[in-house]
This record gives structure tokens, sequence and C-alpha cells, in this order.
């Protein structure tokens, strides 16, 4: 009986973390997004969340809590629910990673160890290419100009979240006409082939290199393809989440 009551458990944590990661991205006149998840169990600790703040501007969200399980996928479940409800601090990312980064720290106190997180969170302008951004310890988003095939990075702007209180700085970027930024989580990056050796930061941005001409869903399936080849059947060990976010008509040209 008790077994019985742990798969219908699982069955029904799956169910809620799939219904709080299936939800639609923006429709905007000025850029396109797309988003690929998969998790490595029934359910896991990676999430992401967009917000509609005006016709062509937009919130988003990608993060990871550290672990595996239904414990990383409960915490991530009171992520997404703080970030649907925060509503008045959509525009403000050095807020909403603030209180996130606090209630981390309340449960961490709770359970006596540390309950830690990396995030990017980002208020994006798709018309003028402006973004202003936290990248709370995750891994850095791949930045690809879709016509001169070059790579550069947006970098951390503070640490993992869950460590220590403090004030969360922003920072800002200027896109191009024809950028795209990959944001992911180091699943994808740590995913190890038979030898162990991972897939690493270098395979993916050449990946994103040679999948300039690609659409945002032809280069997510391209990435998750390369990757499913260099694993060569082994099971992923970590989350892995990517999204593709191009920018179509930024009225500042480079």
């Amino acid at each position: 009986m008790t077994q019985n009551h742990d798969i219908q458990d699982q069955k029904l944590a799956a169910a809620v973390q799939s219904a709080l990661l299936n939800c639609a991205t923006p429709l905007c006149k000025s850029g396109r997004i797309i988003v690929k998840n998969r998790m490595c169990t029934d359910v896991g600790g990676d999430f992401y969340h967009f917000s509609q703040l005006h016709d062509d501007q937009i919130a988003f969200a990608l993060g990871d809590v550290m672990g595996h399980g239904t414990s990383a996928a409960l915490i991530m479940s009171v992520i997404m629910g703080w970030l649907r409800n925060d509503r008045e601090n959509y525009s403000r990312p050095g807020r909403i990673v603030e209180n996130i980064n606090n209630l981390l720290l309340q449960l961490g106190e709770q359970v006596d160890r540390p309950i830690i997180c990396s995030m990017i969170y980002g208020v994006v302008d798709l018309p003028s290419g402006n973004l202003f951004y936290i990248n709370a310890g995750h891994p850095y988003p791949i930045i690809c100009n879709r016509h001169k095939c070059n790579a550069q990075k947006l970098g951390t702007t503070t640490m993992l979240l869950g460590v220590q209180g403090g004030i969360m700085g922003e920072s800002c970027h200027q896109f191009s006409r024809n950028d795209r930024v990959v944001l992911y989580t180091d699943g994808l990056t740590d995913a190890t082939n038979s030898r162990d050796d991972i897939f690493g930061r270098e395979r993916l941005s050449q990946v994103v290199r040679e999948g300039a001409g690609l659409s945002g869903d032809e280069l997510a399936r391209k990435i998750f393809g390369q990757i499913d080849d260099y694993q060569y059947g082994k099971e992923p060990q970590d989350d892995q989440t990517l999204v593709v976010i191009d920018f179509d008509n930024v009225a500042s040209n480079d």
C-alpha cells in the first residue's frame, strides 16, 4: 500500500510540475521565444517563467534548484508560485531576485541546510533591444548574431541564491537586429559521453554558431539532438532546459 501511495505521490508531483511549466510563451511582433525542457526523472529542479509586461516587453526567468528529484521539484514549485504572484515587481529584476533569495534563506533556516539555486531574471524590450537582468550564478547565456555568426556571453552579476542576503545588482545589455540569446541550464553542458567527458560550453557555442541560420525551434532541436548523439544512449543525469530568444526588428541597428 505504501509503495502505491509513493507512486501516486510521484505522479501527482510530476503533474503539478508539468502544469507549472506548461505556460505559453509571449507572442511578440519584434521577436520570438522558444523553450524546450526535459527532466532526468519524473520531476526536477529546472524552472522557467515568462510574463508579458507590454506589447513587446517581456520578463523572463530561468533557474535551476540544486539537487534532483522531489525535494528540488518542491522548491522549484515554491519559486514558480512566487514568480507568478509577485506581479508588482515583474519589471524590477533586483527586487524579484532579492525576494526569492530571502525566501530560500528562510526555508534554509527552517530545515537547517542551505537551499541553493542559480537563476537569471531579465526584462527585455524587443523593439529597442534593451535588456536589464540579474544573473545569480547561472551559466552564461550565449549571444549570437545570426548574420555575423559570432558568439559572446552575458556574465554573472551576483552569487548563487540561498547563500547569503544582500543587494542584488542589475546589469544591462543592448541587443542589435538579428541577435539571438540562448539561455540554458547546466544539464546541457554537463551531459557526458561514455568516457564521462562533458559536452561543455564550447561545444554548445559551436552548435549555436553553426545554427545561426536556423529558426529558434530548429536550433533547439539541433542542440538536443547533438547532446543525445554525444551521450550515445546514456540517460541524462541532470535536468535540461533551453530558451532561445530572437530579436528580429530591433530599432537600434548595429
